[in-house]
């Protein structure tokens, strides 16, 4: 440890302190620790939702307090420019190092070189925390991959999956690439003149939309034992029966930690050793049980796929889906979309997803599914109105996963649904809500079953528009 000197640790979307390398390796060498929060809106390359920026809003309070608890210092809050305020920061006291853990939207790598580059004159170091591989160490070979193109530049030389199930067989091949789990810092010291910004000056919660955010966040925790010990019970008491229950949304049978892994509450690292000791402990099947972890490879995938596709959530992977004819006029989107929106189609199902999805920030994944197809084959509204809205209402909205999901429903992206594969509402609903314990939690009694479209002939017409590609 360097005497005297001091390190700042950036904190972006991994706001824990169990498990983060730029905080445990810059109190392994510097004295003093400054941890700071740089806030940009559109710091992914678009401006975060409405439902995210509320859920930030909850994090970097709760975030702030662990960090006072535990170690008695305040996290530092800052608005801008990340190079514009670090060199305010210099001016205002001396530091001699940078940490932070590297991301991967094209926009945060390019942000992270100009710090790398305008700061090398000091200790610039990041570390892999957010996922479990980097998405260029799981490698194809060169019969199965495929080239793309990284910041402008042709990169022959990195080749990328486009199919999921040899992709989670090569990560299960090479856990050695998974780093060892960092211990919580024992101490931290933080001796600097710094005032930052409050979070409610952030600006992230909504001013026009009532107690909306209030009653959003009453389904939340954000007490990071209570988190974690959440995902413990889950392990112990539903895992062995999560590839059953999964599909079932009335159960509560998934772990529920999407938007914890996206604001990086939890380690990615530190949930995939868990769920395999879990497998172990519990003498599971493991060719049985494996369905939890491929539901974490299956992030990994989708981060693997934008890293190399930096244009996702706005253009198909698949170039021949470019020319699908959607409902695309501004009379049929006004009346259709907003309908859909709101929870007011007509089949149950597809509308308590959505009242699910505005009341509580999430919706189950297997209703997921079932709206995206509603969407994009019923209503034949193009998928990018879909993902923007579940990036505004989403808690757990991934600048990776989010539009990854929406183009493999469509049948744009890599390893997607057959185009041919259009879920029927109702009998989704029979084969998984047939109690209707889901519907009827989530559709209030003056809801009414006047359908908006015939899902029959909607289907014919979605399949002629398909093979017209």
């Amino acid at each position: 440890m360097m005497q005297g000197k001091t390190a700042i640790v950036l904190f972006s979307d991994d706001f824990r302190i169990n498990d983060n390398p730029a905080l445990y390796n810059a109190c392994q060498n510097y004295q003093n620790i400054i941890p700071m929060y740089i806030y940009q809106e559109d710091y992914l390359g678009r401006k975060l939702g409405t439902a995210s920026k509320v859920f930030l809003h909850n994090v970097l309070n709760s975030f702030d307090k662990l960090l006072l608890t535990q170690f008695n210092i305040r996290l530092i809050i800052q608005k801008g420019d990340s190079i514009e305020v670090l060199k305010e920061t210099l001016k205002k006291t001396r530091f001699d190092a940078i940490y932070f853990n590297e991301s991967y939207t094209l926009n945060q790598i390019e942000n992270e070189d100009k710090i790398k580059n305008y700061f090398n004159h000091l200790d610039v170091r990041c570390f892999k925390a957010k996922l479990l591989f980097h998405p260029s160490e799981i490698k194809p070979s060169s019969k199965t991959g495929s080239t793309s193109t990284i910041n402008g530049v042709n990169a022959a030389n990195h080749k990328f999956y486009k199919v999921f199930t040899p992709f989670a067989k090569q990560c299960l091949k090479n856990t050695h690439l998974i780093e060892e789990i960092y211990e919580k810092p024992q101490k931290i010291n933080s001796v600097h003149n710094i005032k930052g910004v409050e979070v409610l000056q952030l600006n992230l919660i909504p001013k026009k939309q009532g107690l909306w955010h209030e009653k959003l966040i009453t389904h939340w925790t954000f007490s990071f034992d209570e988190i974690e010990n959440n995902f413990i019970n889950f392990l112990e008491n539903k895992l062995k029966f999560y590839k059953e229950n999964r599909n079932i949304p009335s159960n509560k049978g998934t772990a529920n930690i999407s938007a914890y892994l996206r604001f990086g509450i939890l380690s990615p690292k530190i949930c995939f050793n868990a769920v395999m000791l879990a497998i172990a402990n519990q003498c599971l099947n493991e060719t049985e049980n494996n369905q939890f972890v491929f539901e974490l490879l299956w992030r990994e995938f989708a981060y693997h796929v934008m890293f190399f596709n930096q244009n996702i959530a706005n253009q198909e992977l698949r170039p021949e889906y470019k020319n699908f004819q959607w409902n695309d006029s501004q009379d049929f989107l006004s009346k259709f979309l907003s309908k859909w929106q709101k929870g007011q189609t007509g089949f149950d199902i597809v509308d308590a997803g959505m009242n699910e999805l505005w009341h509580t920030g999430v919706m189950h994944n297997r209703i997921r599914m079932v709206v995206a197809s509603f969407l994009t084959k019923d209503l034949l509204i193009n998928w990018r109105h879909g993902e923007q809205w579940f990036w505004d209402t989403l808690v757990d909205a991934d600048p990776a996963v989010n539009p990854f999901s929406w183009q493999w429903v469509f049948g744009s992206g890599f390893d997607a649904a057959p185009y041919f594969r259009i879920f029927n509402p109702t009998s989704q609903k029979q084969k998984f809500d047939n109690n209707n314990l889901y519907c009827k939690k989530w559709l209030n009694s003056n809801w009414k079953a006047d359908m908006i479209v015939n899902h029959d002939i909607q289907r014919k017409i979605a399949l002629e528009r398909y093979k017209n590609l």
